[in-house]
């Protein structure tokens, strides 16, 4: 006659191999078993009498074990969490193969006894796409810059926090000289050629801080935070030299184009994104009346 409970073992066994879930097993706050799914990565053997404390860095412990308290308090529950496994932050799973961060949904339940059951699926390629989906609704398709709807979030919680802790920060309102009529003389592919031209080679002149944004059909915005007037205006004149000396092959010719720059700088605790917008948009009114390929800013 079979063992009951080498039977219920058997049975066990055969349901965790089906599973394609990482599943741990805590007893008393230590690794009984764990079984890998589809973690091809995990050693899985390297786990077993490891104590949670061991496993996780101290802010994903203080979340993990809070969860663990929850299901712990009502046996049978099930308590959801996620989290993400960083190699740097984690020695030993990274010395049982972790190599790159992956994003976990993890159920936690606790039997009776207090004994813990940890499932945690991969939902790695779910999140690359969320990052996917909310970097191109905050993105222009065509020159990969960021759109109005960003920039607009960005700007005021920067004016905001330089607002609080009496920063400054500096807006530069760029538009293309004569847009119009290198599409009507060229054609549109031209002129998308061109904005294209003029983002990547201001993502290469821009600090990491910076923020560019596509603001309208021939116009952009370099909003710069820890900057002020005098150096808005510096980085407006690099932003027009860069342009100026831009030469784009095309099958008519080399292109060439101007860029004329409005600049506005932070003033006050009253001043709103909004407003720096609209000085620069007068600043750049005047660059474009006076010849263009200028950069006007406010007056002192």
């Amino acid at each position: 006659m079979a063992n009951p409970l080498e039977s219920q073992v058997e049975r066990y066994d055969a349901l965790l191999s089906a599973s394609a879930d990482m599943v741990i097993v805590l007893v008393d706050g230590q690794v009984e078993y764990c079984h890998p799914g589809e973690s091809t990565w995990l050693h899985s053997e390297m786990l077993k009498g490891v104590r949670l404390d061991k496993l996780l860095p101290s802010d994903l412990l203080t979340q993990v074990q809070a969860t663990i308290e929850r299901a712990q308090a009502t046996p049978g529950n099930v308590e959801s969490v996620e989290y993400v496994f960083r190699p740097e932050h984690m020695v030993t799973l990274k010395e049982a193969g972790l190599r790159e961060p992956i994003w976990f949904e993890a159920r936690f339940v606790a039997t009776n006894a207090g004994d813990v059951i940890w499932s945690a699926r991969d939902i790695n390629e779910r999140k690359k796409l969320q990052r996917k989906v909310t970097n191109q609704a905050q993105r222009d398709p065509l020159t990969g810059a960021y759109n109005r709807r960003a920039l607009m979030t960005v700007m005021a919680q920067t004016v905001a926090q330089a607002q609080r802790y009496d920063w400054t920060c500096s807006v530069l309102l760029i538009d293309v000289d004569d847009f119009s009529k290198i599409n009507d003389q060229q054609g549109w592919d031209a002129g998308d050629q061109l904005l294209q031209q003029i983002v990547t080679g201001i993502h290469k002149l821009k600090r990491t801080a910076d923020f560019l944004a596509r603001y309208g059909d021939d116009q952009l915005v370099l909003f710069l935070p820890e900057t002020n007037h005098d150096q808005g205006m510096a980085a407006g004149e690099r932003v027009r030299n860069l342009v100026q000396e831009m030469e784009m092959p095309y099958p008519t010719g080399d292109l060439q184009c101007t860029v004329s720059v409005g600049v506005a700088g932070l003033q006050g605790l009253e001043d709103t994104a909004a407003d720096m917008l609209k000085r620069a948009e007068e600043n750049l009114y005047v660059a474009r009346s006076s010849g263009g390929n200028r950069v006007e800013g406010e007056s002192s």
